[in-house]
């Protein structure tokens, strides 16, 4: 049975260069921190605004777990009510960290009107626990074993199990005076899959992701393979779509990689003789410039992404940052490692900063698939000191 939440938490969210008022109300207690979640929420809420141009000047959010299909608490659900609207945001914990599973500004509560504990299945799949059976929340009709088992396989699942011990972290808070974004992305969400039983296998896996996005446009390069839906007009890229891992696998082969990796010839190679099986095309463009190429052009990697072609980054080594605005700074948390990797890019935010002192400071991000299961989806910072950029392509598919 849904608790009724007669509290106010004390904690009163101020969003960036407005005057917007976001009241959180408390959830069911719950092993997952709530905290941790709240945090993942405002960043998107915060982005989505932005994008959107949603200027209201008050939204409160109703927080209630929710479940997966084993009845273990998966993440939370965030209802919005704001200037006469209505919005839901589901932020949930299937790998290391929570992460944004969907997330609408204007959508009814698909959860609207039933009784028993709220199962997030898979991307807009819905259903409800209620005195020992699993029902369909706007029809009310209970599920058989049958659909339970075939619903299982697409499931989500509560992740429990340890980061990453190869990163270390580093943590920077940033204040000042006035901030500046400039945004583009590819979708409302990523395509972010990470492997499953491969040694090394950075490189086919954002290779997948690749995939994954031109899918949506050519079905015939996977058939049968669907990597999201629309909801409430936006495409949305499933978290961990069903029939992802054939993917990483038939291009770990392809790719011919091993437990060292994949070298970049290898991934060109691998990528154009998945697409030419499938009767398609694949066009490279480097954004790389100087006497050897060897030198990172972020201005050519923004027009590759303009042109919505996504990016294939390498890199010896790499930072993955999330970023938390406040009202006069902003946090922003690295996981660094040392070793190579590569990720797919699906887009890019510039940020300019006024500081106290008058200067001014600009962060270039490109917005990746990580590949990495605590974090799967992250912000590249192209200038961080740690980071050298080997190589950067737009992948066209035609």
């Amino acid at each position: 049975m849904k608790k009724t939440i007669s509290s106010l938490c004390a904690i009163v969210f101020v969003i960036i260069a407005a005057t917007l008022g976001v009241h959180f109300y408390g959830a069911q207690a719950g092993a997952l921190s709530e905290e941790e979640s709240n945090l993942v929420f405002r960043k998107a809420l915060e982005e989505v605004l932005e994008t959107e141009g949603i200027t209201a000047e008050y939204i409160a959010v109703t927080i209630e777990p929710v479940y997966d299909i084993n009845l273990d608490q998966l993440g939370f659900i965030y209802f919005m009510q704001y200037d006469n609207t209505e919005g839901f945001a589901i932020v949930i914990k299937t790998t290391g960290a929570f992460e944004v599973a969907e997330f609408f500004m204007q959508a009814p509560n698909p959860f609207a009107g039933a009784e028993g504990r709220m199962v997030y299945v898979n991307l807009m799949m819905y259903l409800v626990y209620y005195d020992g059976y699993f029902v369909e929340p706007v029809s009310g009709a209970v599920l058989s074993e049958e659909i339970l088992e075939l619903i299982s396989y697409d499931a989500l699942s509560l992740y429990e199990g340890k980061g990453d011990d190869d990163f270390t972290f580093f943590n920077e808070r940033i204040y000042f005076i006035n901030r500046t974004a400039v945004t583009h992305n590819l979708a409302h969400t990523t395509p972010a899959y990470t492997a499953a039983g491969l040694p090394a296998a950075c490189v086919p896996t954002a290779g997948a992701s690749i995939i994954g996005y031109w899918t949506r446009f050519f079905p015939s390069l996977v058939p049968g393979f669907i990597p999201g839906g629309y909801a409430f007009g936006i495409f949305i890229y499933s978290v961990n779509p069903a029939g992802a891992q054939p993917i990483i696998h038939e291009l770990f082969q392809r790719m011919g990689t091993t437990a060292t990796g994949t070298n970049i010839p290898n991934f060109r190679n691998g990528m154009t003789s998945f697409v030419q099986a499938r009767g398609r095309s694949i066009t490279f463009t480097h954004t790389m410039s100087g006497a050897n190429q060897q030198n990172f052009n972020f201005a050519a990697a923004q027009a590759q992404l303009r042109a919505g072609r996504p990016l294939m980054i390498f890199s010896q080594g790499f930072n993955l940052a999330s970023i938390m605005n406040n009202p006069n700074n902003v946090d922003m948390n690295y996981w660094l490692h040392t070793g190579n990797h590569g990720m797919a890019g699906f887009g890019y935010n510039v940020v300019t900063y006024t500081l106290p002192n008058g200067t001014q400071r600009t962060d270039s991000f490109i917005r990746v698939a990580t590949g990495v299961g605590g974090r799967r989806t992250a912000f590249f910072n192209v200038n961080f000191h740690q980071t050298q950029i080997s190589r950067v392509y737009g992948v066209l598919i035609t």
